[in-house]
């Protein structure tokens, strides 16, 4: 299904709608859930941001992967407001859970860990992540945004390295839990196909 909004093309695919559903369905914990929530609020404040400071993105597309936010075009500035809008995602996972946490204590554990742990993974500095954009954005500020690309790239792989380690040490000792591994794999995947213009 493909609607716009102002000048903003919205793309929800069938695929997506389908791992949400099963994913609600098959999940007894209500883990599923709280997790939609939090990555729901994460998304909701890149398109706050982008709606604050003007920047529209050109389509938004629900995928079974996640939602891809596309970026306008470059314009006077932009890589401030790049920061920003990255980092904005991340910090609302950050102040949703510390709120949560302040007001109700461990009462709502999974939306207060859900949160905690999406800025976490967000956050960190690796290219296809909220964290990795920001630090793109800030290195263009002080140089070439090739060079920019260059030092992101490797810190991405150095980081990426030894938690694809870690994942493969749980595997083994659990014998079961793949998601750190598979996680990895996924963002090398995204890092090695160079996916731009996307928050």
């Amino acid at each position: 299904m493909t609607f716009t909004l102002g000048r903003c093309r919205v793309t929800v695919g069938f695929p997506f709608l389908a791992v949400i559903a099963l994913l609600l369905t098959l999940d007894r914990s209500g883990m599923a859930a709280a997790g939609l929530l939090c990555a729901a609020l994460h998304e909701a404040a890149h398109l706050a941001e982008m709606a604050a400071l003007r920047c529209l993105p050109r389509e938004v597309r629900f995928t079974p992967f996640g939602i891809d936010i596309l970026k306008p075009g470059r314009a006077e500035g932009s890589y401030r407001r790049d920061v920003w809008v990255s980092l904005s995602g991340p910090l609302a996972n950050l102040a949703a859970s510390a709120l949560a946490f302040a007001f109700f204590g461990m009462r709502f554990p999974r939306f207060v860990l859900g949160n905690f742990l999406l800025f976490a993974f967000n956050a960190l500095p690796i290219a296809p992540l909220d964290g990795g954009q920001a630090l793109f954005a800030l290195l263009c500020l002080k140089m070439e945004p090739e060079d920019a690309e260059r030092i992101g790239s490797v810190l991405s792989f150095v980081l990426l390295a030894p938690l694809a380690l870690v994942g493969f040490l749980i595997l083994l000792r659990s014998r079961w839990n793949f998601s750190l591994l598979l996680v990895c794999c996924y963002l090398l995947a995204l890092l090695l196909l160079k996916k731009e213009g996307q928050y």
